[in-house]
């Protein structure tokens, strides 16, 4: 596997020339500053772009297309990471050695103009409704809910809005802003591209010096990383009811004074060994000698700054649930923990990562990274992962600081039946 990067002024260009696969993926990504009023017209952007171009001018004309050139895969996502809104667009195809002579070039062109010459006045309604039901589905998710609102408690910052936007927003939205705010992210986005598989670069090379019309030089970068919350001396708890079979606790963790190693190689070995799998300390505790909860879980978000603890609990247990999450915490910063749930964290881990480089979705994530983080390649993540010690995971724990809690719990009817 052969790696590439090009400089092509407005925007950059990856290329990992590699055998292992018979197809060719594609991925553009564009990322700007997260901007809450900006969250609903960018999901809504990206529904609309994937319907229809001036060249293929409805839902089903593009699905032809898509067929006559080998079935072709068209994608789009939106995600965040730390300060920055991530839009990405990703297409796969048959590589032209499986195919007819020219069909690289007319897959990656098609890809383009999807990109660089989208109808948006096509389904505005059906993709609204669509937005609007993602935005809708978040109550009846009480996980996705209860974090939600846990980080809705932060205030102003990129992780406490709602990624799926904001019906309000929703409701205003009208041909001419989206169409205005295409042109602001075209113009105004940091771009890169990926290409994935076995290709001629300087043919790619060529290709998108034509047809990739992203032309403006100078951007605005921002920090990727969020700073950290104020610190306090109390928790933090918010509570909230509903009508749950079972309370819903989410705590959010400060994390301070991380290092540039402990962001990137400790902390996931930290946060998998807690809460990561059904193998994790927590759960152990929790779930399997005690059975107080129906699951248990901790996610670190390295580049917010934070971690979260989240559980499913039987009514009735939450204070213990709680106690046990603190006791643990405790003794993680003691170095009392079991040497084997360390080995498995690390373990599944470096299994991830070695997984990750056999897609090419993984491959376009792990060099990503590269560009927003300045990660190390997926072989070397691997070695820095093997050797965190114990004393590195000691260290971690004791600036992690459980800041605040909520708690979704029945309703008093509930509770008294």
């Amino acid at each position: 596997m052969k790696y590439t990067s090009y400089d092509m002024n407005a925007y950059n260009l990856h290329i990992i020339n590699t055998n292992k696969f018979k197809t060719i993926t594609v991925g553009v990504a564009f990322r700007r500053q997260v901007v809450k009023d900006e969250i609903t017209i960018r999901n809504l952007l990206k529904e609309l772009m994937i319907n229809a171009t001036f060249n293929y001018p409805s839902e089903k004309s593009l699905i032809v297309a898509t067929e006559n050139l080998y079935d072709l895969k068209l994608s789009a996502a939106n995600y965040r990471v730390g300060n920055y809104s991530v839009m990405t667009f990703r297409t796969r195809f048959l590589n032209e050695k499986y195919t007819e002579n020219g069909m690289n070039a007319e897959s990656i062109k098609f890809f383009l103009d999807v990109i660089f010459n989208p109808k948006l006045d096509i389904d505005i309604d059906k993709c609204k409704k669509k937005i609007e039901k993602s935005i809708m589905s978040l109550k009846d998710n009480k996980i996705k809910y209860s974090l939600n609102k846990l980080l809705e408690t932060t205030g102003d910052r990129a992780y406490a809005y709602n990624g799926y936007g904001y019906l309000d927003d929703l409701e205003k939205i009208n041909y001419e802003d989206i169409k205005n705010y295409y042109e602001n992210m075209i113009k105004n986005d940091i771009a890169d591209v990926y290409v994935v598989g076995m290709v001629d670069e300087m043919e790619i090379k060529n290709i998108f010096r034509e047809y990739f019309k992203v032309n403006t030089f100078h951007k605005d970068c921002v920090n990727v990383l969020i700073p950290e919350l104020d610190s306090q001396r109390k928790m933090l708890v918010f509570r909230e009811n509903d009508q749950v079979n079972q309370t819903q606790l989410a705590v959010l963790c400060n994390l301070k004074g991380l290092t540039d190693k402990e962001r990137k190689y400790v902390l996931p070995v930290y946060a998998e060994m807690l809460g990561g799998t059904a193998n994790s300390i927590l759960f152990d505790a929790v779930r399997e000698k005690n059975s107080y909860a129906y699951y248990v879980n901790a996610i670190a978000k390295a580049y917010d700054n934070v971690m979260m603890i989240y559980s499913g609990i039987e009514n009735g247990n939450e204070d213990n649930v709680v106690k046990i999450i603190k006791k643990t915490l405790a003794n993680i910063s003691k170095n009392n923990f079991d040497n084997d749930k360390f080995e498995s964290a690390k373990e599944t881990l470096m299994s991830a990562i070695k997984s990750s480089a056999d897609t090419p979705i993984g491959i376009i994530s792990n060099y990503y990274a590269k560009e927003l983080v300045n990660s190390l390649d997926s072989e070397e993540r691997i070695k820095y992962i093997g050797k965190v010690t114990r004393e590195d995971i000691v260290k971690v724990s004791k600036k992690v600081k459980m800041h605040t809690m909520f708690i979704l719990e029945a309703t008093n009817e509930e509770n008294n039946d």
